[in-house]
Formats: structure tokens, sequence, C-alpha cells
């Protein structure tokens, strides 16, 4: 027989292939070049059956580390490399740091025991089926790869971060990360724990629809936060200044609410950008409620 991917390879290609029928097949790969065909390698054919045994997925366009726990699980896997990691059958499928030349930061690699019943095995890889981590199923963490890590990134950009969504928690995910912290007074360790995504779902819920305002609402007669509008409003973004809260609309806006946290930290109060009793009194306003 000539030279084939090894039947279980094929079922796996297929359903990568079913999951992310767009996904970019640049690096893919399966029967060995020259550079292999020099050295042992499963990329290169059995000599009794011209069976090839490993198979490169190319990670664009898809969830690598979906791909990487499925495969670990099925019973033909021998090893997975991916991004300098490699996960093996003869170390329990712990990850540990891959030293080969090649780091396979562009594919992930799988090869499967040459024994005939598993090379041939039809059982389903479960990448077709398979549900994607949501953000909140894990901590999320330096090193932590997948669609959960592009859910966060995408949140984080809502705010103002300007990440590349590629769903790698890499240095400027963390430092984000942490600056978030800081700013929620939250602990500062760059994990994206419960806290952490509950604060982060509180920042980027959708506004709420501006509240009608009575006529002639003066300063002081109420508290005043995002999502408000009114006369009163336009007095705040007037005290604070048209640099920290933009023009005074009377819309109280995301940038209003920035530009009252700035005051309040500048007086020494609690900055929750709601104007209220305590931040009414600190631009001298008399609190009629």
């Amino acid at each position: 027989m000539g030279a084939h991917l090894a039947p279980t390879l094929k079922v796996l290609r297929n359903e990568v292939d079913k999951r992310w029928p767009h996904r970019d097949r640049k690096s893919d790969g399966w029967i060995g070049d020259a550079a292999h065909q020099a050295r042992k390698s499963d990329h290169n054919p059995d000599g009794d059956d011209g069976s090839v045994n490993a198979l490169d997925i190319d990670k664009d366009g898809i969830d690598p580390l979906l791909v990487v726990r499925r495969c670990i699980q099925h019973p033909s896997t021998e090893y997975v490399i991916f991004d300098r990691t490699i996960w093996s059958r003869n170390r329990g499928f712990r990850p540990a740091r891959y030293t080969g030349s090649n780091p396979h930061d562009k594919h992930i690699h799988v090869s499967v025991s040459h024994t005939p019943s598993r090379e041939d095995s039809t059982l389903a890889w479960g990448i077709a089926t398979s549900a994607a981590p949501k953000l909140g199923d894990r901590p999320l963490r330096t090193g932590s790869k997948g669609s959960d890590v592009r859910e966060l990134q995408s949140l984080a950009n809502k705010l103002g971060a300007r990440l590349v969504v590629d769903g790698v928690f890499g240095p400027a995910t963390q430092a984000w990360v942490r600056s978030f912290q800081k700013a929620r007074k939250l602990t500062v360790d760059g994990i994206v724990g419960s806290r952490t995504l509950a604060a982060l779902r509180q920042a980027t819920k959708p506004k709420p629809k501006p509240s009608p305002t009575p006529a002639g609402h003066r300063a002081g007669t109420r508290t005043v936060r995002r999502g408000m509008s009114g006369d009163d409003v336009a007095f705040v973004q007037r005290f604070i200044g048209e640099r920290r809260c933009g023009k005074p609309t009377g819309t109280f806006d995301t940038r209003t609410e920035a530009g009252v946290r700035w005051y309040q930290r500048m007086q020494g109060i609690h900055d929750d950008g709601i104007v209220g009793r305590i931040t009414w009194a600190k631009m001298r306003v008399t609190v009629a409620y």
C-alpha cells in the first residue's frame, strides 16, 4: 500500500475541518519533507503498510487548546506538541517543556500509535461537538489560551484596553488585568478569578437608558450617576471641566463618570463615579434631599 495518512488522523482532520471550515491551512501537513526523511519521524511512511502517523494542524482560525485537550484524551494518541509544550502518553500526558528545534508555535503536531488497531481506529475525537471554554469556566492567568481568553480580551477592549484578541493571555493582557484590579480596589495578582470577572462584567454592562428628569432639576436635589440626564448633570460637567468630562451635554456618560471619579480622588473621597450627598457637598452645593 502506498503512503497514506493513518485513518484515525483522517477522522481527526475531518472533525477539525467540520468545526472550523474557514480555518487557515497554511501550516497543515502530514507526509515528511526531506528533513523528516533524513531521520526517524512519524511523518515518514511506515515500512510495512505505508501509514503516516503524524498530522500537523494550523493553529490559526481554530481553538488550539480545545484540540490539544481532545487529542490527549483519545486512545490512539502517543504525543502532542504545541507552542513549546509536549504532552506524551509515557508521561501521563502531563505538559512538559519541548526543547526541539521547531517550537511548533504555528501548528499542533499529533502523533498516534503504530499499533494497527489504534492507527486504524475510527473512534471520534470529540472536536466537532466539544464545548469551547466560556469566560468564567476557569481562572485565567499568564499562559492561559483559548476562547475564554478571547472573550476576556474583547470585554477589556470595550473598556479601552486595545488588546490583540488572539486568545493568548500574554504580558499585555496581564498588565491590563492588573491595572483593572488596581482601579477597582481588587487584589492585584493578574489572575482573572470570580471577583475580577464579576467586576469586569459589571463594568461592561449595557448602559441603562437615560431616565427622564423633571424640568428645573437643580444641582444637589438628587443623586446622579451614569445613564441619567438633566440640568444637574450639566452642572457637574461644567464644575469638573471640559477636559475631564467633555462638553456639558447634560447626559451622564462614561466620560462624565471618569471625570467624577477623578474629582472624588482629588478630594480624598470614595471614587465610585456617583454624585451623591458627599460629592455634592465637596462641590459646595447645598444638598436638598
